[in-house]
């Protein structure tokens, strides 16, 4: 897990994307708060784009399509039909076409080819796709245990026994929290 001030990553680029919202805290945890976040976030996640022209209308479009992941993404945990809404904007999304690498000329390191804002928003949506379709890894799709805590993590590990966002975060609070109650006893 990366931590870069008010971003977390947990390694899944669409879950990742949906923790940009308020996740049910409320607006003030909204951290997409400008195309300038948007961009940042972009620079620091998985797809390391720095330098994109991004526009209010691809922030409003991010945002519809982070509160259609984080609702499928609900739905699933609940184990009910997501909303039909949520399911066609990702779907439309995700039909578009995502980012591609090319190689360089060396054949040492590759870039993305011809980077577009669309594309970005197209690559997050064909995870969710994936993620939310194969029943393999949406059964490995986990809220954290801490009761205190909202993260949605999709759980990488070989055994898929998983229950904390992450072990060095709520993990630890869990764990500090049982052995001062074992303590006071």
């Amino acid at each position: 897990m990366a931590i870069a001030k008010d971003f977390v990553f947990f390694g899944r680029l669409c879950l990742d994307f949906a923790h940009t919202g308020d996740m049910g805290y409320g607006s003030r945890f909204e951290r997409l708060t400008s195309p300038r976040e948007l961009q940042r976030w972009l620079s620091l996640s998985l797809v390391n784009l720095p330098k994109l022209g991004i526009r209010v209308e691809d922030l409003q479009r991010a945002k519809a399509l982070r509160k259609a992941i984080w609702s499928i993404a609900n739905a699933v945990l609940e184990h009910r039909i997501p909303e039909a809404v949520d399911v066609s904007l990702l779907n439309a999304i995700a039909c578009e076409p995502g980012l591609v690498k090319k190689l360089d000329s060396t054949a040492k390191s590759s870039r993305w080819h011809c980077p577009t804002v669309a594309a970005v928003l197209a690559t997050i949506a064909q995870d969710a796709v994936v993620l939310f379709g194969d029943p393999k890894q949406r059964v490995r799709i986990h809220r954290c245990a801490n009761s205190q805590c909202q993260v949605v993590f999709y759980d990488d590990s070989p055994p898929g026994l998983r229950r904390w966002c992450a072990a060095n975060r709520c993990g630890d609070r869990i764990r500090a929290r049982a052995y001062r109650q074992r303590h006071r006893s």
